[in-house]
């Protein structure tokens, strides 16, 4: 029975990944923007026909009581456009970054943006199809030395981060779900790889991420998920199972924690925000600290959903049935 399981599974995944091959390659054959539009037409006239979709729509009701149905059904259109959007950019992900951004940074020069943000001004540099507010935060990635973690959501384009970092000399080790599909892990990796060095969930992930941070790198978290092993902080008003391998990171290494997110402007159009780092008090309780600062954490996320609620991803198991 256990090897007959094990063929049925196997033949799944070979399929499973068939399909995602082939999708993945007529999108390679197609322009960046085609691409795009493509993938946004599929995902807002497929997604709303899947099962799952009833999860997002629960959970959007449940999070927004007061959204009424019309602002529920944009939300839900506009999460699947930007899925599917997603899917179609995968593929060109190292030709989504304008590398004239770089330019105008160095335009400006790193000593004005820091002296702007000491008088507590807060710039933005656009170009091309790309902005950046909190500028100043973002070079932090750059001049800041030791360890240094950063945290996302599925928002936006999230996948742009890692590749805007790498653009800017910063390279990444980003913590994420391993794909269940052998086959689809590795296309995952090789199409990322030179960009960012992918760690596993689990126990593995947490002891590559610890040596990351005593080697001084830049971590990238992926703080968004339902974490069974975890520990129950407000997410919305309602408790969701939130990891704490951020705050223990960050109190074991002292290090600064900055939020970034990626909001969709339309089409291929973004804004990428970065926070300032979270303020990290240490009050010999770890247990309170580190509830404390995931309590921080999932109120920041939850203020990029509530400004852009079409732009996250509802379809996870966020909070129990």
């Amino acid at each position: 029975m256990i090897r007959r399981r094990s063929a049925i599974i196997r033949v799944r995944h070979v399929l499973e990944a068939g399909l995602v091959y082939g999708v993945m390659g007529l999108m390679r054959l197609v322009p960046l923007p085609v691409a795009s539009a493509v993938g946004g037409f599929v995902g807002r006239t497929l997604g709303p026909l899947l099962p799952v979709n009833k999860r997002a729509r629960r959970n959007i009701a449940r999070a927004l009581p007061d959204a009424s149905g019309a602002e529920q059904r944009r939300i839900l259109r506009g999460m699947w456009d930007n899925l599917g959007r997603v899917v179609g950019e995968s593929v060109h992900i190292r030709h989504l970054w304008d590398a004239n951004l770089n330019e105008a940074v160095h335009k400006i020069g790193l000593d004005r943006l820091f002296a702007a943000r000491e008088r507590g001004e807060d710039m933005t540099v656009k170009s091309g199809n790309i902005e950046i507010r909190g500028v100043q935060n973002f070079l932090d990635f750059q001049v800041t030395e030791g360890p240094l973690i950063i945290f996302t959501a599925h928002m936006g384009n999230w996948e742009l981060l890692p590749v805007g970092a790498s653009r800017f000399g910063v390279f990444t080790s980003v913590v994420f779900r391993t794909p269940n599909n052998p086959y689809v892990a590795r296309l995952v990796e090789r199409l990322r790889q030179g960009m960012v060095a992918l760690l596993p969930k689990g126990f593995e992930g947490a002891a590559a991420a610890g040596r990351v941070m005593r080697e001084g790198g830049r971590l990238g978290l992926l703080i968004d998920q339902k974490q069974n092993r975890g520990i129950p902080v407000d997410f919305f008003g309602r408790p969701a199972m939130t990891g704490t391998t951020l705050a223990k990171l960050a109190l074991r290494f002292d290090c600064p924690v900055q939020g970034a997110w990626v909001q969709r402007l339309g089409g291929r159009r973004f804004a990428i925000t970065v926070t300032p780092p979270l303020k990290i008090e240490k009050t010999g309780n770890e247990e309170e600290d580190v509830r404390r600062i995931m309590a921080t954490v999932n109120q920041t996320v939850e203020g990029w959903v509530r400004e852009r609620p079409d732009q996250w991803l509802w379809l996870h198991r966020r909070w129990p049935d």
